[in-house]
């Protein structure tokens, strides 16, 4: 599906709900996804712009964007990890291109999907998430988001990590970052509470980076774990609801506000939900 006929699909959507008519829409509407599962998982489908209410700060918004579940995603997929290698059949490398194969069979089949795989030995992985952080600016969808399958491989100079959680922030692009289990312990590894197996060069800042954006971060073996885990992403990404809302406050001060979710579940049904807590408001550019 091409980026015109994302927002085609989008606007069309709202025109049906008779939220709002498609001029209501500008570059400060705040698009928040919002999950919605039943019972082990299941998808909820159906629901109605009347069954969520967010509020800002405390203030309740007005929503005047609503697109139901089960819409088309443009997803990048980041491929950084020193275990796959071009044109090998061993193992780990069809794991981990299986797994990706699983993700876009399991997706939308309208999403955009795009892979972008680093060769052995690249340490460009910080530089890597920018281009694609980049590249997903230019889409109109408001379903959109970026998924790297790393084992910690890459070892930047400088402060690339922390570089990371201050330009994230400013994108409403959500990032999942699928760690995938090393070969064997590294006793220099910060692995915090995950044990040894794990490499985490600059975890903790992309754990942060994770969930500001509205993301996640798992830590998966790559034989065993990994494909299970990009078929459970995809299908979150479908049980996803998107709701659109213009801030009752105007001002751009570069401080986080915080969201919160009312949700009323249609009579009868056990739902459960999950959206971001916050989202950052930047200065403009001078």
């Amino acid at each position: 599906m091409t980026r015109t006929h994302s927002l085609l699909a989008f606007i069309f959507t709202l025109v049906l709900s008779g939220l709002a008519a498609a001029q209501a829409i500008g570059p400060d509407t705040v698009f928040v996804a919002v999950t919605v599962n039943g019972p082990k998982k299941v998808a909820a489908p159906g629901l109605k712009a009347e069954n969520f209410q967010i509020t800002e700060d405390g203030v309740e918004q007005k929503i005047i964007a609503f697109s139901p579940a089960d819409g088309p995603w443009d997803i990048n997929i980041l491929l950084a990890n020193s275990a796959l290698l071009p044109g090998r059949a061993d193992r780990t490398s069809n794991a981990i291109r299986d797994a990706v194969d699983t993700f876009q069979k399991t997706s939308h089949p309208m999403s955009k999907i795009k892979i972008d795989e680093l060769h052995f030995g690249s340490d460009a992985m910080y530089a890597a998430i920018d281009r694609n952080l980049v590249d997903l600016q230019k889409t109109t969808n408001p379903r959109r988001g970026l998924i790297v399958i790393t084992d910690g491989f890459d070892s930047p100079g400088g402060d690339a990590a922390n570089g990371l959680v201050e330009y994230s922030r400013k994108l409403n692009i959500p990032i999942w970052f699928l760690y995938t289990r090393t070969q064997g312990p590294d006793p220099t590894a910060q692995v915090g509470a995950r044990g040894a197996n794990y490499s985490l060069t600059g975890g903790e800042s992309l754990t942060v980076v994770a969930e500001q954006t509205g993301g996640a971060i798992y830590f998966v073996d790559a034989l065993h774990q990994l494909e299970a885990q990009c078929k459970d992403l995809a299908n979150e990404l479908r049980n996803k609801y998107v709701l659109g809302f213009n801030s009752t406050n105007d001002k751009k001060d570069d401080k986080w506000r915080k969201l919160k979710l009312k949700f009323t579940a249609p009579a009868g049904q056990k739902l459960d939900t999950s959206m971001k807590g916050k989202y950052f408001v930047p200065k403009p550019l001078k």
